[in-house]
């Protein structure tokens, strides 16, 4: 991975590589979150609509005609089941 130097002006701004910025699609509008870290600050780009980007991330986990909603309570019916008739361990 490349490394980057830049310097930071006056006013506490730095300028941002041409190819960061075209590989992150970095516009003069973009917001980005500055995260504070140990070994330095994290630059990333400001999520919109972060639930908005987990959509259609379990696409193909489970069959289109089941939602979610069914999924989660068949899970919690199995759990249960199991739970109140824990199998016999073996030595």
């Amino acid at each position: 991975m490349a490394e980057y130097i830049v310097d930071v002006r006056e006013r506490g701004e730095i300028t941002i590589p041409k190819k960061l910025r075209e590989k992150y699609n970095l516009t003069e509008k973009t917001e980005v979150r500055l995260i504070p870290k140990v070994e330095g600050i994290l630059i990333k780009p400001k999520v919109e609509n972060p639930v908005g980007q987990l959509k259609g991330l379990a696409k193909n986990v489970w069959p289109e005609n089941v939602s979610s909603v069914d999924l989660i309570k068949e899970l919690r019916k199995r759990a249960k089941r199991r739970s109140m008739n824990p199998s016999r361990r073996r030595s």
